[in-house]
């Protein structure tokens, strides 16, 4: 894994929504595992949000990369799945 996020797209909890899971190196170290929903309307929309418009479905904090892959399968998502957020439509 580089030291750049990293994301896949997920199934969301309902039609009116989009999901993903996002990878994020920490400046201290370790690693953050989060996947969100957010309306689908706003994504369509390419409107701006912040995190009041987004549902957070899994939050980890990992310390080890040996870690990230069993937490991405917690979010509902294939670690093979993970690339490079633009790869997958990642709105951030």
């Amino acid at each position: 894994m580089s030291k750049s996020d990293i994301a896949a797209s997920r199934v969301a909890s309902s039609r009116d929504a989009l999901s993903w899971v996002w990878v994020i190196p920490l400046p201290a170290g370790g690693f953050r595992v989060r996947a969100f929903e957010v309306g689908r309307d706003v994504i369509e929309a390419d409107a701006c949000f912040y995190d009041d418009d987004m549902s957070i479905v899994h939050d980890e904090i990992l310390s080890s990369i040996d870690d990230i892959d069993d937490s991405v399968r917690r979010s509902g998502v294939d670690p093979d799945d993970l690339d490079a957020p633009w790869k997958c439509d990642f709105p951030l």
